[in-house]
């Protein structure tokens, strides 16, 4: 017996050596789409080839500047020898995914032996498709719209193209390389493809990552004033996330929206009225308290972009284009609002601020000092006249008591 067992080993051996082990050629995509209802809606689905069963399949999926990735376990349909389809529903209102991104999606599948296989990438475009777009360029923007006729869309990127001029005027930032330009005909429509925690107010926006602007401009005489308004404005967003990059989002609220303001072709009229209204009220809102954000309702959030517009002018006109810019790259390296005020300017920004509010807005500080002060003045007076009324009745009453005493 135990002659044998070398013999039966050896065998084995000879057995295993002689019968190759099967080769299972790599699984392939050979076919894939994607259709979509935008706001409801995402099918991906996929067509496979693979000479092992498939056990499992996930679609992840995940929009351009996105860190979120989404997935979801697809259908896995045989549909024919070593053919299988691959399918996935994603509903929107489980997760948002921005508008007019990029969507780049894959798919990992678990096959029969334990093997994963990862498919290569791919991508679509994920537009808002309940309009049919019309599109019209003028390099390097390109206007899209579904309601108005060609005389809207030359006018949008005529004003790009005069809004992108009066920019470098105020800082040396080069054009971008591509802009979409999407037109909506009212705000409700357009508030849809935005972030569901956009404000009411909010009749623009700019998504400077995906090179694309989306505003309203409803039909009528204002048509042409707020393509005036509302191009320029998002558009300074544009090229100054495209001379900062990362540190976009690192600059003060106020700096971003005043050089927005101050890009417009038509400066908002109902700016003047509120500072001058502001100004009467002694309700003027801290520059520092506009460093990180805006108030959301409607009345503060215009005297916002009010102040900011008439507070980034004057700086202009004080520190020249030299200076908005040196305190645009301070901004973006890092610095904190005051102290990257301090640093680029010299100033301290609340010292700045002062010299704006009695400059630029005519505000009396030394009365509005006093008219503070008014209060606690009476109550001094007061305070003060009890020991003093006191000290005069007390030296009467000593002249009374020496001439009775006489």
């Amino acid at each position: 017996m135990r002659k044998l067992l070398p013999c039966l080993t050896l065998l084995t051996m000879i057995l295993l050596l002689g019968f190759p082990q099967v080769a299972f050629a790599q699984p392939q995509i050979t076919q894939t789409s994607v259709v979509y209802t935008y706001g409801e809606q995402i099918t991906f689905r996929l067509s496979l080839q693979s000479d092992q069963a498939v056990k499992k399949a996930t679609i992840f999926f995940q929009a351009d500047g996105d860190t979120h990735t989404n997935f979801g376990d697809a259908m896995i349909i045989p549909t024919g020898e070593n053919l299988y389809e691959l399918s996935y529903t994603h509903q929107i209102e489980n997760y948002r995914l921005r508008a007019f991104s990029q969507v780049e999606y894959r798919v990992e599948v678990s096959l029969e032996d334990g093997a994963i296989y990862k498919s290569p990438p791919a991508s679509f475009y994920y537009s808002d498709n309940r309009f049919e777009w019309q599109t019209q360029e003028e390099g390097p923007f390109i206007a899209h719209w579904y309601q108005g006729d060609m005389t809207l869309a030359q006018s949008v990127l005529d004003v790009a193209q005069a809004g992108m001029a009066k920019i470098q005027s105020l800082l040396a930032l080069p054009a971008p390389a591509s802009l979409d330009i999407y037109i909506y005909p009212d705000v409700n429509t357009m508030r849809e493809v935005l972030n569901p925690s956009s404000a009411d107010w909010v009749a623009g926006h700019a998504d400077p990552d995906l090179g694309v602007v989306i505003v309203s401009l409803p039909s009528g005489p204002e048509q042409r004033l707020l393509t005036q308004q509302r191009i320029p404005h998002e558009l300074m967003h544009i090229v100054l996330f495209q001379a900062t990059g990362t540190g976009y989002t690192n600059l003060p609220v106020w700096l971003n929206e005043g050089l927005a303001s101050l890009a417009e072709l038509y400066t908002n009229p109902d700016y003047e009225f509120a500072l001058e209204n502001a100004v009467k009220a002694d309700n003027l809102l801290p520059i520092e308290s506009l460093c990180r954000t805006f108030p959301r309702d409607a009345s503060n959030a215009l005297l916002s972009y009010a102040q900011s517009a008439s507070f980034t002018s004057y700086l202009h006109s004080t520190f020249g284009t030299s200076g908005l810019e040196k305190l645009v790259t301070t901004y973006a390296n890092g610095l904190g609002c005051e102290q990257g005020f301090k640093t680029a300017t010299g100033v301290e920004l609340k010292q700045s601020e002062r010299l704006w509010r009695r400059q630029a807005l005519s505000e009396n500080i030394t009365l509005k000092a006093i008219e503070n002060l008014a209060p606690w003045l009476v109550l001094l007076g007061a305070a003060l006249a009890v020991p003093l009324i006191l000290a005069v009745l007390r030296i009467r009453w000593r002249k009374g008591t020496k001439v009775e005493s006489q």
